[in-house]
């Protein structure tokens, strides 16, 4: 057991950023960190829509797994959280917070709490996913459609704004996101490798809701910001779509740990 998990998690993710700007060769997974995820999107587990097909899933379960979940429990654990409170956050080094449902006030309590502390939090949020719900319109079994994270952007001194033909900090972020309305995947080019939008946001600053602010830096238009909260790390970003879609898991995966990467580094410009 790692007696210093956040540490070397944040060693980890600061010699991973390191080697990317001086080599390119394709950034280095971590190892032996423990993941928490929370999250509406069928990363750990697709819903069924009955027993019979739940069944099926089973008997192909390592052949179905979402490239993320493949990716991570290769060299790590990776736990699913239903509740965001001090006893799931001790278990973990590192929370993925993507397109979650609504949380209570007391979830983004502990979580504010937990990062300040010293922990470390991918969090993505999109105002709009682009995928279609395979059940039907209201079933919970879909993805949250509308990311609900606003209060705690707000308490960490941000503002997701959604695509609204060219709206983004330099008056031209949608467009340069490639989120131009046709809900064509285009790629933006952050980290050390191309991230695929569609339709997503972009983060503006906003003064802090309520007590210490946080100290974040936006990237890229406003699509990521990489924030210092205390004695943690937080980076956030406005779009879903690579864990949206079925992606090969190598494609995905030099993506997602470059983006994770950022933790360690509060100058991915």
């Amino acid at each position: 057991m790692n007696r210093h998990p956040a540490g070397a998690a944040l060693l980890a993710a600061s010699l991973l950023v390191s080697a990317c700007a001086s080599s390119p060769q394709p950034p280095q997974a971590m190892e032996g960190q423990r993941f928490g995820l929370m999250t509406s999107l069928p990363i750990y587990r697709a819903p069924q829509a009955s027993v019979a097909d739940a069944l099926r899933s089973g008997a192909g379960q390592d052949e179905t797994r979402h490239w993320l979940r493949a990716e991570l429990e290769a060299a790590n654990t990776l736990a699913p959280i239903d509740l965001l409170d001090r006893a799931s956050l001790a278990q973990t080094d590192i929370l993925l917070l993507i397109q979650p449902h609504a949380l209570t006030p007391t979830e983004y309590v502990a979580l504010d709490e937990w990062v300040r502390g010293g922990g470390q939090v991918f969090l993505v949020a999109d105002p709009m996913l682009s995928g279609e719900p395979r059940f039907a319109l209201g079933d919970p079994r879909n993805p949250q459609a509308i990311a609900l994270t606003g209060p705690i952007h707000a308490r960490w001194g941000l503002q997701l704004v959604a695509d609204e033909g060219g709206r983004g900090p330099q008056g031209h972020g949608a467009h340069a996101h490639g989120k131009d309305g046709d809900g064509a995947e285009q790629a933006m080019p952050a980290g050390s490798d191309g991230v695929p939008v569609i339709l997503g946001g972009t983060f503006e600053k906003r003064p802090a809701a309520g007590g210490d602010p946080a100290d974040c830096e936006l990237h890229y238009e406003g699509l990521l910001a990489v924030c210092t909260i205390g004695a943690g790390r937080a980076v956030l970003m406005a779009d879903a779509t690579i864990f949206e879609s079925e992606r090969e898991t190598g494609e995905g995966a030099g993506i997602f740990w470059s983006l994770l990467g950022m933790l360690g580094d509060a100058t991915a410009d």
